[in-house]
């Protein structure tokens, strides 16, 4: 089958404006208007729904673009539209392609895990609807927890975190092989003999001077005075157990620093053996974390009117 017997097999609809097939794979472009009472129609947007069969195999995808016209053709530029209340949804298949399958005896399209086919303007209708709906949702919310807990982890280490600043900053140290870790050289009494991160050890002092000051003025509501005196005897600097937690709480903290620093260290500036397979860190994790939008497709071929 070549790429204009596959496009034959689709059938053009009301909303479309151009169906394009490709020269060297099978499948085609098409460009499509959204429905007429959504903010969407009303800026003249456009859907671009690509579908081909490529060797590694089936291929799909859909955005929003902007329409722009250049003397006599119009380009189309993909856009997130993170602008409207009602988002919509951008994505494309980055699988291994067995998620959906071309049936060629049936002409039909079917997929892997419930073995259901669907006719090309079926398909085609399953991907407008997707993109059509919110499928990201949840998806931003964890993407925004995920940005405050980095921006939390960095500040620990007496550094910064933005998305955008560290992942330019990876690629220029990964170009320059520059270092930015500077040596911890403190003169203060703790950090002299313990490496902690000075808004590590604030945060600890701000918790500890918070909860006493809670427990002397609550004494009822936040009883520590009296479970202390019952475990460990009278709360006194010359008790040896408070001497003991206070040098284990530095130990404690001296070892979430390194830790810390050296995840922020391997993410900023990775190894460049590659046949020693570092593998990500913690921080990284969570920093890629924030670029994996993938969700399941919803099968339904009824597109949601309500956007």
């Amino acid at each position: 089958m070549n790429s204009q017997e596959f496009t034959n097999l689709y059938t053009k609809q009301n909303l479309d404006e151009t169906i394009t097939s490709f020269e060297n794979e099978v499948g085609f472009s098409l460009i499509r208007l959204y429905p007429k009472d959504t903010p969407y129609h009303k800026d003249s947007k456009r859907m671009f729904i690509k579908i081909a069969i490529l060797n590694r195999g089936f291929f799909y995808g859909v955005d929003m673009t902007k329409p722009e016209k250049r003397g006599e053709t119009t380009s189309y530029v993909i856009i997130d539209g993170e602008k409207y209340q009602k988002k919509v949804t951008n994505f494309f298949s980055d699988n291994d392609g067995n998620e959906f399958i071309f049936d060629e005896a049936l002409k039909k399209i079917k997929h892997g895990k419930t073995n259901k086919s669907f006719t090309l303007n079926e398909f085609i209708e399953i991907l407008v609807n997707n993109h059509l709906s919110d499928m990201l949702f949840w998806k931003r919310k964890v993407n925004a927890l995920i940005n405050i807990i980095l921006k939390i982890l960095f500040w620990f280490s007496d550094k910064h975190y933005e998305k955008v600043q560290v992942s330019i900053d990876k690629y220029n140290f990964s170009r320059e092989n520059k270092s930015i870790m500077e040596e911890q050289n403190n003169a203060e009494p703790f950090f002299k003999y313990f490496f902690i991160s000075k808004n590590f050890i604030f945060s600890i002092l701000l918790v500890t001077f918070l909860i006493a000051s809670l427990s002397a003025v609550f004494p009822d509501k936040i009883p520590l005075k009296y479970i202390w005196n019952s475990l460990f005897g009278e709360f006194s600097l010359s008790n040896p157990l408070v001497i003991l937690l206070f040098f284990l709480a530095l130990f404690s903290s001296e070892k979430l620093s390194i830790w810390l620093n050296k995840n922020i260290k391997d993410f900023l500036m990775p190894e460049k053996d590659y046949f020693s397979k570092q593998k990500e860190t913690f921080i990284e994790k969570l920093h890629n974390y924030q670029y994996h939008n993938k969700f399941k497709l919803k099968l339904n071929t009824q597109v949601n009117k309500k956007n």
